[in-house]
């Protein structure tokens, strides 16, 4: 019969097992994760670090959804929804760390969910217990996970100051070079919001540098798709159409759910440039994986430009993804969506649908300007 294990020696298991996931180590939390349950079976009875090990279990889901979402290993595990089950359930008796990370973790999924506005409200819960957290690159998480959120809801200074606070910490620890160059990339998106770019440009060189020597496929696709962008808002089409086409082929190669998204920018691009016949063929593959990959945000983005360029401005198409962009609070995307409409207009000399656009636009950065307001509560 095998002696019975204190729950205590399982704890400093699970913790080392987190260590893991926070450094994308997947081999060593896959292992560490067996031990856990293996050592799960002969522990001697403790709700806690069972609410422990199902928190843990959901955060190493979220860890392989992002790196390897297509791997066939997991289908005999527990779904995402299911293991949101088991640590919703007791949230209203947890305190302290567990509290912290139930909340924290919850808002890393309504992130991926894309569902901004919700992350953050889960961020600033999380934040009330953060007194609990000792661990210096936990903090750093958090820092990183706020500052990733907040820029997606156009919040730059927020956002620049959670970021820089995490990338200090990451700085000093040389194990999270994946974080790391996270952190560079939501630093570039920051300043090409403040129209920074060439400070923007230096920080991704550094971003693809350390991506290809880690040989990770999504950073490497993330760099190129970024400098493709800041070459773009530079006013330099056909570099930026160089770059994300190279960010597209990694993309589309290692199955990443980040193609709709790349797909969109380089269609954009295309259409800018006037290359129609190019930029359809791309923006009808950015229709299908988004389907594929059932990204409902990207596949609103990309039916945009379908009503936009091939439709020859469908206008009450537009005004139908606006509405449901602004019902979600993606005023960040309305803005980029009322500007080249406007733009559009402009240049085909409809200078009172241009103007219409442009008052939209106006709408939409006011509401993001007013941003911290929805997440009271």
């Amino acid at each position: 019969m095998n002696p019975v294990l204190p729950s205590s020696h399982v704890g400093v298991k699970i913790t080392e097992w987190y260590k893991m996931i926070r450094q994308f180590s997947v081999p060593d939390a896959e292992i560490l994760k067996a031990e856990v349950e293996r050592e799960i079976k002969q522990m001697e009875e403790d709700e806690y670090l069972l609410i422990y090990y199902s928190l843990m279990s959901f955060r190493h889901q979220l860890m392989l959804d992002y790196l390897e979402p297509e791997k066939k290993y997991r289908t005999a595990r527990p779904t995402i929804s299911e293991l949101l089950e088991k640590i919703e359930a007791p949230q209203k008796k947890l305190t302290g760390l567990l509290k912290y990370y139930s909340l924290f973790f919850r808002g890393m999924y309504e992130f991926d969910q894309q569902e901004f506005v919700e992350a953050i409200n889960y961020y600033r819960k999380a934040e009330k217990e953060l007194y609990a957290v000792t661990d210096e690159i936990e903090q750093a998480e958090f820092h990183f996970k706020v500052a990733e959120a907040y820029y997606n809801m156009k919040q730059t200074h927020v956002s620049m100051h959670h970021i820089l606070r995490a990338l200090e910490i990451y700085d000093q620890n040389p194990l999270y070079t994946v974080r790391k160059i996270q952190s560079l990339f939501v630093i570039v998106g920051n300043y090409l919001d403040f129209k920074h770019y060439e400070k923007g440009l230096k920080h991704l060189e550094e971003a693809l540098k350390l991506s290809k020597e880690l040989g990770h496929d999504r950073l490497i696709s993330s760099a190129l798709y970024n400098l493709g962008e800041c070459y773009h808002y530079m006013g330099q089409p056909s570099k930026a159409e160089g770059y994300l086409k190279e960010a597209a082929e990694v993309a589309e190669k290692a199955n990443l759910r980040t193609l709709p998204h790349t797909l969109h920018s380089l269609a954009t691009v295309l259409f800018k440039q006037e290359k129609f016949n190019e930029g359809q063929k791309v923006l009808q593959q950015g229709i299908e994986t988004a389907q594929k990959f059932n990204d409902e945000l990207f596949l609103s983005m990309n039916q945009f430009l379908n009503a936009l360029y091939i439709e020859s401005v469908d206008k009450q198409g537009i005004l139908n993804i606006l509405n449901n962009l602004n019902e979600s609070h993606m005023f960040s995307f309305t803005e980029h969506i009322t500007l080249l409409t406007a733009e559009y207009y402009r240049e085909g000399g409809e200078f009172e649908e241009s103007s219409f656009f442009y008052d939209k636009m106006v709408e939409a950065q006011l509401q993001i300007q007013r941003g911290d307001c929805l997440y009271e509560y």
